[in-house]
Parts: C-alpha cells; sequence; structure tokens
C-alpha cells in the first residue's frame, strides 16, 4: 500500500488580530489538496493579505491550527519555520520582488540563492514550460508586465514546493497577460502543488477548482464555478476586470 501524502494545507480556526488598529483574521478552515488551485475573494481589508502572511508563515496564528505538507507549524521554532517557508512554500507578492540587475532565468534561479549558474538549467527548463524560454536571457526591465509576473511564478514554483501563494496575480494586466499568468500558475498546481489565489477578479476565480470569501475576517467557501474549464475566456475576462 501506498502512504497517502498529507495534503499541502491543513488550516482549522485559524485566527490573527492586529493590536490597537484592528483588523486581521477572526476565523478560517481551510484544507489544500495537490494539484488543487483556489481562489480567495473579498473587499479591502476583509483579511486576504493576513491569510496569505499566516499561510506563508509569515505572521504566527493568535488562535488555531496549521499544518503544511503535514508539519504542525505551532510547534517549530523561528529559524523551523523560516526553513519550511524555504523548502515548502512559494510566494508571488503583487511588487513581485525582482531583481532589475538579473535577467529572467537569473531571477528564478535566485530562489536556490547565491550561486546562479547551478541553476540555470532547472531554471530556463521552467520559463520554457511557461512560455518565456525566448526571454529567459532578457533582463527584467525589457520584459511586459505579464511576462515579469510569469517569472515571479516560475521563481516561486522552481523548487517545487507544496504550496504557492500569489496575491492579485492579474491585477492592471491585459487580457492575454492575464491568460498566461493564470496559465503560468495552473502549470504550477499540474505539477503537484497547491495553488492558493487572492483576487479580486471574479472571472479568475470562477476559473479556480475551489472558491472562497472573506467577510469581515470569516473565511467561507462558496461554489467552485466554472473550474479549470473556464478556458481562456474566463481568464480574458479576468484581465478586463483587472484593468476596469
Amino acid at each position: 500500500m501506498h502512504a497517502v501524502s498529507p495534503p499541502p494545507v491543513l488550516a482549522e480556526g485559524l485566527a490573527f488580530r492586529y493590536g490597537g488598529s484592528g483588523g486581521g483574521l477572526v476565523h478560517a478552515d481551510l484544507r489544500l489538496d495537490a494539484g488543487v488551485m483556489a481562489a480567495v475573494e473579498g473587499p479591502s481589508g476583509s483579511g486576504k493579505s493576513t491569510l496569505l502572511a499566516l499561510l506563508g508563515l509569515i505572521l504566527s496564528p493568535d488562535a488555531g491550527s496549521l499544518r503544511i505538507a503535514g508539519t504542525d507549524t505551532g510547534r517549530l521554532a523561528v529559524a523551523e519555520r523560516d526553513l519550511l517557508r524555504r523548502r515548502s512554500i512559494g510566494i508571488v507578492l503583487q511588487d513581485l520582488g525582482l531583481l532589475g540587475f538579473l535577467n529572467a532565468w537569473e531571477n528564478v534561479a535566485a530562489a536556490f540563492g547565491p550561486r546562479l549558474g547551478r541553476h540555470r538549467t532547472v531554471a530556463r527548463e521552467l520559463l520554457g514550460a511557461l512560455g518565456m524560454g525566448e526571454s529567459a536571457d532578457s533582463p527584467v526591465s525589457e520584459l511586459s508586465g505579464g511576462q515579469r509576473q510569469r517569472v515571479a511564478v516560475a521563481r516561486a514554483a522552481v523548487k517545487q514546493p507544496a504550496l504557492v501563494l500569489a496575491d492579485e496575480p492579474t491585477s492592471g494586466l491585459d487580457p492575454a497577460n492575464a491568460d498566461a499568468v493564470m496559465r503560468a500558475l495552473r502549470a504550477c498546481a499540474e505539477r503537484g502543488a497547491a495553488v492558493l489565489v487572492v483576487t479580486h477578479a471574479r472571472a479568475v476565480a470562477e476559473a479556480c477548482d475551489q472558491r472562497y470569501a472573506l467577510d469581515a475576517g470569516v473565511l467561507n467557501e462558496v461554489d467552485a464555478g466554472t473550474g479549470a474549464g473556464a478556458g481562456a475566456g474566463a481568464h480574458e475576462q479576468a484581465g478586463e476586470e483587472a484593468l476596469g
């Protein structure tokens, strides 16, 4: 018999409250299995950024439990949490955080550390799989917004993490680039990761396998919409909403 792998994310009663400013996350139950692409929707101030920070092990919860790839994160020391984040979680931030003095493949290889040449092949192969092979040697300053987003997705995915987190990955992109970024994130799920996307674009959420809504800090699952078969039309609408 084959052992059943634990889900990349299992959160129960997760909560975090900020000090005097209020806000945060009131209650979240969440299970994400390998190969699943999920979306979290919600208005500004609903707790989306807090949820991402908790799942990314940037914040520690005030209540509840969180297991990443079977590891109980509440039992870890700070150094152990940092190690688990580096090994098991890839994060695509809104500001991307790409290094302007490096080209595309070097930015991807930087996920492994400063010795970029050792990881040239895997970085270039992943960029090729995400439709960026011809731009692998291009400085990131010369890339379009959608291309830079795909470089950021590749950097998050290159170490084959259990979990990929993406914060508004189609924001500000035209329909074609939004579609390309969503296909890149879907490719991460097909490689075995659980992918969680925070978004304001309804069509992006509808293109995911699972949908959640955050309201006043409470996470609830909603209908999954059209799922992975939403196709380019849904992604194009996502790009239009991101621009609109």
